[in-house]
């Protein structure tokens, strides 16, 4: 499935709630069923289960998962 940008911009935004060294949205790629995400500074992989989740039901990501998917957020 090819995502809405909006997804993306969405999830950092979410992130950055637990971690606000995000940064901002610059751009994502989709490949062997992750999706990397990249920003201003930095980089973090998801599944593309929670790329689902955001695009069809985004209540259906916890703050727990959230907070998780933050925390592995590498720096570059």
């Amino acid at each position: 499935m090819k995502y809405p940008v909006f997804i993306f911009h969405e999830l950092v935004l979410r992130f950055s709630d637990f971690n606000r060294g995000i940064g901002r949205y610059i751009s994502s790629t989709v490949e062997n069923g992750e999706c990397l995400i990249r920003t201003t500074s930095g980089k973090i992989s998801i599944g593309l289960g929670l790329l689902d989740k955001q695009y069809h039901d985004p209540k259906q990501i916890s703050s727990d998962e959230l907070r998780y998917q933050a925390s592995l957020f590498q720096v570059e």
